[in-house]
């Protein structure tokens, strides 16, 4: 089992290290190799051996030998890691916690003939490779992010190399099967992709997916998950998980983490406005790449919601769609210059006046076309500023004549069943009427 290669990529990208914090928790056996690296065909994973999982899976991809082959489905405990430092069945059977694959079976399906790549497939089928995720985390958002990963198109070559891993929070919570010690589920998940691209240098796109609002800064604790995704800086990755990259990675990273990394001079010129910087990225096309300019964003000034869209609608799905926006401000809105997007079409314009307490509905919605497979909603002013953005999931852009409400900006969709006994949301929306145009706020805020 050859397991990760660090010069699979021109440039040599080492695993990484680790900080004094987490270095006395890595799982240390003769049975590994260096006592550390449990490797498999085309990945590697060190372990966690105080969380029983993965610090992380680190996974050549070579795009041009994907084959496709039949999926396993056998997991298995990894005897040179041992069963005391890895969670078994045990703790994903009857609940909504899957087996979150770190290095994804589909893209480590690689190698030059069938049979190479179904060993690296079946290979993924260890414990050691699997994270308590949530269900639906795992089959929307992070299999959003390993999609792309499957399909990336910047790179020169198709070839990349894939560091995934948890990220467990402060409070994180717990689950406890019947005669089993309990285990903390992460709070957020990580990766970070590299990849030479067509100027024969190395890039490198990081991310943090959260599975709740704790895994941030904020931990507001207002909602129990949050799901939205995140593209980061990779110093932002280290300082949550104690890894400590090459320098080659955070180096190649577009993102900025702190005032010794960004320069005045990079600040103004790509409009750095905070950091670290998180931009929120749940389709390709809000990625940012190397010297592109941020957007400026005034979602938390400007009171002008999305409340409300109909992405799956009865009937002609062109004229049926549509989207509500909110004007919670007490000024009227000029909508002049104002847009809506789904971040990959061209934008449609608004106008008219928008009154306070007032809403709009923008029907039909073309040239934008709402995916059914979820995606992401944006409103900008006649500045080109953003002061509004959702996102929705596929499991709701899938509902046939239904609308989607979303009660937060920024945030988009939050199953009440999760939400039970939580604090309430700041200004909840719901659409009392959606067949009107003037969406109202719930009468009990």
């Amino acid at each position: 089992m050859a397991g990760y290669d660090p010069n699979f990529l021109d440039v040599s990208v080492p695993l990484p290290d680790y900080s004094a914090r987490i270095a006395g928790r890595v799982l240390r056996s003769p049975t590994l190799v260096e006592e550390i690296n449990a490797t498999y065909v085309n990945y590697t994973v060190v372990m966690d051996r105080d969380m029983r999982a993965p610090f992380f899976a680190a996974l050549n991809v070579d795009q041009g030998q994907f084959k496709t082959v039949p999926r396993s489905d056998k997991w298995r405990i990894d005897s040179r890691v041992g069963p005391d430092y890895q969670l078994n069945n045990d703790y994903y059977r009857d609940n909504p916690w899957d087996r979150g694959h770190l290095a994804r079976k589909a893209t480590a399906a690689w190698g030059r003939t069938a049979r190479e790549a179904k060993m690296a497939s079946d290979d993924t089928f260890f414990f050691t490779n699997a994270c308590l995720q949530h269900a639906r985390f795992n089959q929307d958002e992070w299999l959003a992010l390993e999609e792309w990963v499957y399909a990336c198109d910047l790179d020169r070559d198709g070839r990349l190399s894939v560091i995934s891993g948890p990220i467990f929070g402060d409070f994180s919570r717990t689950i406890t099967p019947e005669g089993r010690p309990p285990a903390m589920i992460p709070s957020a998940f990580f990766k970070v992709v590299m990849f030479m691209n067509k100027s024969d240098a190395l890039e490198t796109r990081a991310f943090i997916m959260m599975q709740d609002a704790e895994a941030m800064a904020d931990r507001s604790g207002r909602k129990l998950f949050d799901y939205q995704n995140y593209q980061v800086s990779v110093t932002e990755i280290e300082e949550r998980t104690g890894l400590v990259f090459p320098d080659v990675v955070p180096a190649s990273n577009p993102l900025y983490f702190s005032d010794s990394t960004a320069t005045r001079d990079a600040r103004e010129r790509l409009n750095v406005r905070s950091l670290p910087e998180r931009i929120e990225t749940n389709v390709p096309e809000e990625l940012v790449g190397a010297r592109e300019v941020r957007e400026t964003v005034r979602d938390e000034e400007i009171d002008v919601f999305i409340s409300a869209a109909m992405v799956n609608p009865l009937g002609d799905e062109r004229e049926g769609e549509w989207v509500s926006i909110l004007n919670l401000s007490n000024e009227t809105i000029d909508l002049s210059g104002w847009t809506i997007s789904d971040a990959k079409r061209t934008p449609k314009p608004l106008d008219g006046l928008l009154g306070p307490g007032e809403g709009k509905r923008i029907q039909p919605v073309s040239p934008l076309m709402l995916s059914n497979k979820g995606g992401v909603i944006r409103l900008m002013n006649g500045a080109g500023e953003r002061v509004d953005r959702v996102q929705y999931a596929e499991e709701q852009g899938r509902k046939d004549g239904e609308t989607i409400t979303f009660i937060h900006r920024s945030l988009g969709w939050v199953d009440p069943a999760k939400t039970a006994g939580m604090p309430p949301q700041k200004a909840p929306i719901r659409i009392l009427n959606p067949d009107e145009d003037n969406p109202a706020l719930d009468d009990d805020l």
